[in-house]
């Protein structure tokens, strides 16, 4: 009898844990949008673009067609270069793999708000002074950290952005390598699920096989 409730005690935590595995992994989202600044390109609205269950930013042009501004509701932020203009920082860009979270993130603030930019009066800083391909990191308002994949031009004068897509570790503080779109290394729930009934099926099966055995040892 004691062996049966030491099983079913086992059996028990290894369902908790497995409930407690059903959030942990990576959540993926879509944006498909671009946008087109500076050199007398009309100008664009401010548009709040949404980063799946890791809430939202607001990318704004500014004024005068010649910025490209980002912010983020609360305390979340994107990671910046130390490069400013004006105040605002620059948005810092991530190959792919790169690890994005704590040690590997900068978050310098504009000195009236959570400004950052790729545009400033015209002006650009870091990789934003040419055509490339890369990651944006965040941090979103809960501490989840994230990555968007963007594609970026410059060329005369004119800096055109398009976002594709992203991806959030839905753990918060947890970091994230860019462009990983990959469940974490924890096994699925239904995975664990499985594994916790085959368990506890299994265990129970061994013990009322070994106390037959020893019913039968004790009637010989």
């Amino acid at each position: 009898m004691m062996r049966a409730i030491q099983l079913a005690v086992a059996c028990v935590a290894v369902l908790v844990a497995t409930a407690g595995q059903m959030e942990a992994g990576i959540m993926t989202f879509d944006i498909n949008q671009t946008w087109s600044q500076g050199n007398g390109q009309s100008d664009i609205l401010a548009t709040s673009i949404s980063l799946g269950g890791a809430g939202q930013f607001t990318l704004d042009p500014g004024f005068g067609n010649q910025y490209f501004d980002f912010t983020f509701a609360g305390t979340g932020t994107f990671s910046t270069i130390n490069s400013s203009i004006e105040g605002y920082y620059f948005l810092d860009s991530y190959s792919s793999i790169e690890f994005i979270g704590a040690g590997n993130f900068g978050d310098n603030t504009f000195t009236f708000d959570d400004w950052d930019t790729i545009l400033v009066n015209g002006a650009t800083a870091g990789v934003w002074g040419g055509t490339h391909d890369g990651y944006l990191g965040f941090r979103s308002d809960t501490g989840n950290f994230g990555w968007i994949n963007y594609s970026f031009t410059r060329a005369g004068g004119v800096s055109t952005l398009t976002l594709l897509d992203g991806a959030y570790e839905d753990q918060a503080g947890v970091g994230i390598l860019a462009g990983d779109t990959a469940v974490s290394a924890v096994p699925e729930p239904s995975s664990l699920a499985l594994f916790g009934i085959g368990a506890c099926v299994a265990g129970l099966g061994s013990a009322r096989r070994r106390r037959r055995q020893e019913q039968q040892e004790a009637t010989a």
